[in-house]
């Protein structure tokens, strides 16, 4: 099973463990079934032609062995409390099925543009607690060299750890090739320079080359204060007007159509090499949950 490299990468294994701990609790994308994949175009929920194929979840996969290393650590006299955890990781609504920020004028009316609250806010509350104890086992030097060797002991019987992983990889490599193509297309070119026309007038910054991951630029919300954790008003003032520029000019419409059909372009040149991947991913996943169901804590 993958630990997941962080800023940790040179320090102790605890530092790397507690990487991949915090994976868990990060959106991205998720192990969601995708059985009844209808192939239908949802433009709010940004659904894709490559949906379908993304079975494998690296949450699911770090929780299992966050379980597994629990036991191993038991076994040593530690106590290493992983939690239960909600295994179908439903993603918040600002995020789509396979882990895709969304941006709506229901969602910017609602959270102008800051994150929606977890979908399982116990599991959420959960997972961060854990964290926050392990975190306070480090440094030590006794507890780095068992988990060291509880990850051995565990990899050495899991001859499919990064096979998923690959294939999870091979599939967002299709998808961020077809969002550069839309990027670049005439069409969402022409529209973005439509957004900005419509929305520079109505802020006090200058706007972003790419408002889809720009937005707002960096120093735009110096002004914009939270109240109680909630936008401020005139945070929802220019996401709103955002939101509807981008509707009025065409932006999201091209965007989304374009990246549809580059989608579906490479699903059809690589469909045998795609059934493999959500293939091998579903027997990962049945395997994972039968970890989870044989060591982890019951619900609250």
């Amino acid at each position: 099973m993958p630990v997941i490299d962080g800023a940790g990468r040179d320090r102790s294994f605890g530092a790397v463990m507690m990487a991949a701990v915090a994976v868990t609790s990060l959106a991205g994308c998720t192990g969601a079934d995708a059985a009844g994949e209808s192939g239908l175009k949802d433009q709010d929920a940004w659904k894709m032609p490559l949906d379908e194929f993304y079975v494998y979840s690296v949450e699911l996969d770090n929780y299992a062995e966050q379980l597994l290393t629990s036991k191993c650590l038991e076994q040593r006299g530690y106590e290493w409390p992983v939690p239960w955890q909600n295994t179908d990781y439903p993603q918040p609504k600002d995020f789509n099925r396979v882990g895709i920020r969304l941006f709506t004028l229901e969602l910017a009316t609602e959270y102008g543009y800051q994150f929606a609250p977890p979908a399982d806010v116990e599991s959420a509350r959960l997972w961060v607690e854990f964290i926050e104890t392990a975190e306070a086992y480090f440094p030590d030097s006794e507890l780095d060299e068992e988990l060291v060797n509880c990850r051995d002991e565990i990899r050495a019987v899991d001859e499919d750890s990064n096979q998923s992983f690959d294939g999870v990889n091979e599939i967002m490599g299709l998808a961020l090739q077809a969002d550069q193509v839309a990027l670049q297309s005439p069409a969402v070119m022409e529209a973005t320079e439509r957004w900005r026309e419509c929305l520079q007038p109505q802020v006090d910054f200058t706007l972003p080359e790419e408002p889809r991951t720009e937005m707002p630029p960096h120093g735009a919300d110096a002004d914009w204060v939270s109240v109680d954790g909630h936008p401020s008003v005139d945070e929802i003032a220019v996401a709103v007007a955002d939101a509807e520029c981008r509707e009025s000019s065409g932006l999201s419409a091209a965007a989304y159509e374009t990246e549809w059909e580059e989608q579906r372009k490479l699903v059809d040149l690589n469909r045998d090499k795609l059934e493999r991947i959500r293939d091998d991913a579903q027997d990962r996943k049945a395997y994972l949950l039968t970890i989870v169901a044989e060591n982890a804590p019951p619900a609250p």
